[in-house]
């Protein structure tokens, strides 16, 4: 069979549009899962966009990856399944309908009334619906988006509680923590994602503070924190173990900072390079160390070590005093280390 010759007077979007009428008119998808039906069966769920934002070009990228992987498995005579999907929970989808309704926050929701608030979010968030079909036609990327999922309706909803009541009855469900950051305008932890919405920076207050060595209260750690309020939980101090350090002495006290940090950190006025440096050492040399937590207030659990010098790789010397102390409810290092360490963990706040 010959094939026919490019007209070399296309573009290469002209031409792709006609290949895609031709695949189309063939009905290509199809033929190729009806001729694969009866292979081994390979199941690929899209990981669903929000329809209520409209498709960037990395969603290209992303999309030719996963039709790679797709075609394939249909190459090597499998049945694949293509289900297209709608992420449609999220509060991207709220927030925007917060916008067009002129509304902030959970108590104008509810005086607004959370049924129809509901109503317009299940509408707002196919929006864009017709962008991504039309994305996903003109990069090829064959789905099932006659019977795509749909993360609001009930059935998929009851799907999830029942794999959940599996993993129950499985004994593969444990009660746990997890540090996420929290919206207090809209109520609710937030995702990674989310939070990257919304990111600012911001110019806030900072303290240091000091820690003396339970075994010696004249050498001092100094930690600096832009979250204060979470002294109240510390119970550890994290340090480089290859960093190396320094005790620089001031009126008998020796403090004990990161050696590329002493020129940053001042007492008195003055920063620690300045003083008497009369020891040096790398951080591991401090951990395992006993300290006298700065604050006594909230009690902490008889369970779990408190109050201990530990390695962190993720310390550094680019700010700070290279010393990091740790709240386990209020870091996901800080969680980290907590349980490498066997340490306490409180959460005062709540």
């Amino acid at each position: 069979m010959a094939y026919p010759l490019i007209d070399p007077k296309l573009s290469a979007d002209a031409l792709e549009k006609q290949l895609l009428a031709a695949w189309k008119h063939e009905r290509l998808f199809q033929k190729t899962q009806d001729a694969a039906r009866y292979g081994p069966p390979f199941v690929f769920y899209e990981g669903p966009p929000t329809a209520n934002g409209r498709p960037g070009i990395h969603h290209v990228f992303a999309r030719t990856i996963k039709d790679l992987v797709c075609r394939y498995h249909t190459m090597l005579g499998q049945g694949v399944t293509r289900i297209a999907g709608w992420d449609t929970h999220g509060l991207p989808v709220e927030i925007e309908v917060e916008r067009m309704l002129g509304i902030s926050g959970k108590k104008q929701i509810e005086a607004y009334g959370v049924e129809k608030f509901n109503r317009l979010c299940r509408e707002n968030v196919f929006k864009y619906k017709t962008d991504w079909e039309a994305l996903s036609e003109r990069i090829a990327y064959w789905l099932d988006y006659e019977h795509p999922y749909v993360t609001y309706t009930n059935e998929y909803i009851e799907t999830v509680w029942w794999l959940l009541k599996r993993l129950y009855e499985k004994a593969l469900l444990y009660r746990g923590h997890k540090v996420l950051p929290y919206c207090p305008r809209c109520g609710t932890a937030l995702s990674s994602h989310e939070l990257a919405l919304g990111y600012d920076e911001v110019q806030t207050n900072s303290v240091f503070v000091t820690f003396p060595l339970a075994s010696d209260p004249k050498r001092q750690l100094v930690i600096w924190t832009t979250t204060p309020w979470t002294l109240l939980a510390n119970v550890a101090v994290a340090v480089h173990p290859d960093l190396e350090y320094g005790e620089y002495e001031v009126d008998g006290v020796r403090y004990v900072v990161a050696a590329e940090r002493a020129a940053h950190v001042h007492v008195g006025g003055k920063p620690l390079a300045a003083a008497t440096r009369v020891a040096g050492y790398r951080g591991r040399e401090l951990v395992g160390q006993k300290y006298l937590r700065p604050l006594e207030v909230v009690p902490l659990p008889q369970e779990g070590q408190r109050a201990l010098v530990v390695a962190g790789a993720f310390v550094s010397a680019a700010e700070g005093t290279g010393l990091v102390h740790m709240a386990p409810a209020f870091g996901a290092d800080d969680y980290a280390v907590a349980q490498q360490y066997g340490l306490a963990f409180v959460n005062p706040v709540g």
